[in-house]
């Protein structure tokens, strides 16, 4: 039998790669996080943003293990690499909002999503089908180098318009674009939902 032909001239296609863990909420939840993460990424090759990484999914796993006292009891946590940036995503029972605070310079918590904040390109939730909410943040990968062989064929050009340019039509319902932005990231997820989203 034959090996199908490969070509050395194709564009190599950058694979997304995810995975899903939960754990119970207890007090060895934050290292297990942490050990998972660098394992995870260390296994993609993203040794470069691994203590980044760490510490962003060591905050999260806190805020949702406090989240989640007296209810499930069970978080999760997603890792996404996509070709662009790292989304670190933390699910947990309670439907409450998280809140930024300023804690005081004496305090001894309460900076956990200040770090999320300054250490992440950006950060948000969302609350998925299954109840409870997911805080998720995100960091950006290096562009991986293309490099075209020395025989490529030039891509073709596209004329210039000769008219004015029209404008993008905006679409500002805000109502509508976040019930499908959570519509599309809650997808995939597949958890238990908390005792208070339960019918």
């Amino acid at each position: 039998m034959t090996a199908p032909a490969t070509s050395t001239s194709a564009r190599p296609r950058l694979a997304r790669s995810s995975t899903v863990r939960q754990f119970e909420a207890t007090a060895k939840t934050v290292s297990a996080a942490r050990q998972h993460t660098t394992a995870t990424l260390a296994a993609w090759g993203l040794a470069a943003v691994a203590d980044t990484a760490e510490l962003l999914a060591s905050e999260l796993v806190t805020n949702a293990c406090r989240a989640s006292a007296g209810r499930s009891g069970v978080i999760a946590m997603r890792l996404t690499r996509t070709d662009a940036d790292l989304v670190i995503e933390v699910w947990d029972a309670n439907q409450t909002a998280p809140v930024r605070r300023k804690p005081g310079d004496d305090a001894e918590g309460g900076r956990g999503l200040l770090l999320v904040d300054a250490l992440s390109a950006r950060w948000a939730y969302y609350r998925p089908r299954s109840g409870g909410k997911v805080v998720w943040c995100s960091l950006p990968l290096a562009a991986p180098a293309h490099v075209l062989p020395e025989d490529a064929e030039p891509l073709p050009h596209r004329p210039a318009s000769s008219g004015p340019a029209q404008p993008a039509e905006v679409f500002t319902d805000l109502v509508v674009l976040r019930r499908v932005a959570d519509g599309l990231r809650a997808l995939d997820w597949d958890l238990p939902p908390g005792e208070d989203a339960r019918p």
